[in-house]
C-alpha cells in the first residue's frame, strides 16, 4: 500500500425509526464496562446515560463539555469540573427532532446522551483535577446526544400544561404518553420568563397562548436552583405544525452540511489486487437523514463512481488529491438488522490505488454523484504531507 496519512471517520445515515430502534436497544441492559474498538459497533446496552447543560463545544473535533444535571449534592455542583466528552466516530446527534452537528446546538441546551469508556489508549479527554474524581464520570465517549425535544419526542413522551403563571415565572406540567427511559417524568415545575420562546404553527406565538391541557414539547436550560433539579424553559412548541417546521429546518441545515463533507463509515475488508489496486468494503455509519442515503443509492447503481476520502477518528479529512481515491461501486448491500451505529449500508468499491489508510477499522468519507467534493476551510481539514511541503516552500520564498 502507498504510504499516506492515516484517517478515521465521520457520520452516516438512517431513518428516524431506525435510529429510535438503535437508541432503544442502547438503553436495554447495562453494559457499563464496554470499551469501543475500531471496526466493531457497540452491543446493545453499552455505556451509561448522562444528561446536563452543554457548556463548551469544539465542533470541528466533535468534542464538548456538559454541566451534569443536579442531584442535590452542593459540593459537586459548586466544585466539580464539567463533564468533557468526545463523540465516537459513529456517535450521532439530534437537535429539534432531526440530525445535527454540535455546531447547531446553542450553549446552555440540556442534552441527553449515552456514554462509554474511552477506547484503549485514548487520552484525548484529560482526567479530572485531583480531588474531583468522585464527581466526574469515566464514561467520556458519546454514542448519541439529543436535546429535550428530540429525546422525549422520539420516545413518545410529551408534556401537558397544568398551569402557567408568567408573572411569578413558572409553568407546571405533567408528562403524558409512554414514560421516557431516563430523563424527567411525572409532575414538574419549570421556570419561565420573557425570554422563553413560544411557537405555534409557522410563527412565534404570544406567551398568553400557552393554555391548560395543551400537549407540548419543551427545551430546557440552566436555572439558579440547578443543583436540586430545577430547569428553565427556553422554548415551547404548542402544536404539531410548529414541531414539524422546526424539525424540517434543522433537517435542511444537516443535509447542506453533509453534502459538502461526505458520508462517514469505516472499512470492513480490503481485497488486494495486482498493481496496488484493490476492492474496499465500507460500512456507512448511522445518523444521517434518509434522503442522503437515497442519493447514494441512486448514484451507485450500475457501477457508478464513488470517492473514498481519508478521515481521522474525529471525522476530519485531509482534503487533498493524494488522500482520496475512487472507482466504480461493484456492490451495494443493505443489512436487515444493523447494530447501533451502523446504517446497514455496505459498499464494495474498486480502487485503482490503495492508500495506507485503506485498512480494516480505518475511517473514510464517501462521496458519489449528488455530493459536492469541495475543499473545506483550513480549520476543518488536516494538512497532508503535500500541503505541508507546499507551505514550507512558500515560507522559504517569502
Amino acid at each position: 500500500m502507498k504510504s499516506r496519512p492515516f484517517f478515521f471517520a465521520r457520520v452516516a445515515l438512517l431513518s428516524l425509526a431506525g435510529m429510535a430502534a438503535g437508541f432503544a436497544a442502547a438503553q436495554d441492559g447495562n453494559n457499563t464496562s464496554y470499551v469501543p474498538k475500531a471496526g466493531q459497533f457497540p452491543p446493545a446496552g453499552a455505556g451509561v446515560y448522562l444528561s446536563g447543560e452543554l457548556v463548551y463545544v469544539d465542533h470541528v473535533n466533535r468534542r464538548g463539555a456538559m454541566r451534569l444535571a443536579g442531584d442535590g449534592d452542593e459540593g459537586r455542583y459548586h466544585s466539580a469540573p464539567s463533564h468533557r466528552f468526545a463523540l465516537l466516530p459513529y456517535g450521532t446527534i439530534r437537535y429539534h427532532g432531526a440530525p445535527a452537528e454540535l455546531r447547531d446546538i446553542p450553549l446552555g441546551t440540556v442534552l441527553h446522551g449515552r456514554f462509554t469508556l474511552p477506547p484503549e489508549g485514548d487520552t484525548t479527554i484529560a482526567p479530572p483535577p485531583p480531588g474531583n474524581e468522585k464527581y466526574v464520570s469515566k464514561h467520556t465517549h458519546a454514542l448519541f446526544l439529543e436535546d429535550d425535544f428530540s429525546f422525549y419526542q422520539r420516545q413518545g413522551q410529551a408534556w401537558k400544561i397544568v398551569s402557567s403563571d408568567w408573572k411569578k415565572g413558572h409553568i407546571k406540567v405533567v408528562s403524558t404518553g409512554p414514560a421516557a427511559t431516563d430523563g424527567l417524568t411525572g409532575a414538574r415545575t419549570f421556570e419561565v420568563d420573557q425570554s422563553t420562546r413560544v411557537w405555534k404553527g409557522r410563527e412565534a406565538a404570544m406567551q398568553d397562548q400557552v393554555a391548560v391541557d395543551q400537549v407540548v414539547q419543551l427545551n430546557l436550560s440552566w436555572s439558579p436552583d440547578w443543583q436540586n433539579g430545577a430547569y428553565f424553559i427556553t422554548d415551547i412548541w404548542l402544536d404539531d405544525a410548529s414541531r414539524t417546521l422546526t424539525a424540517e429546518h434543522q433537517r435542511q441545515v444537516h443535509i447542506r452540511h453533509q453534502r459538502h463533507r461526505g458520508l462517514p463509515g469505516w472499512i470492513d475488508h480490503v481485497e488486494h489486487q495486482a498493481g496496488g489496486k484493490g476492492i474496499v468494503t465500507v460500512t456507512l455509519f448511522s445518523g444521517m437523514d434518509t434522503s442522503l442515503y437515497d442519493v447514494l443509492r441512486l448514484h451507485t447503481k450500475n457501477k457508478n463512481h464513488a470517492q473514498l476520502g481519508a478521515a481521522e477518528w474525529t471525522l476530519r479529512t485531509w482534503w487533498h488529491n493524494h488522500d482520496n481515491k475512487g472507482g466504480p461501486v461493484l456492490e451495494l448491500k443493505e443489512l436487515p438488522t444493523p447494530p447501533q451505529g451502523s446504517s446497514g449500508i455496505q459498499l464494495r468499491v474498486q480502487i485503482g490505488e490503495l492508500l495506507e489508510g485503506y485498512r480494516p477499522g480505518r475511517i473514510v468519507r464517501v462521496w458519489s454523484g449528488g455530493f459536492g467534493i469541495v475543499r473545506l476551510p483550513p480549520e476543518e481539514r488536516i494538512k497532508s504531507m503535500e500541503e505541508k511541503k507546499q507551505s514550507k516552500t512558500a515560507q522559504k520564498v517569502d
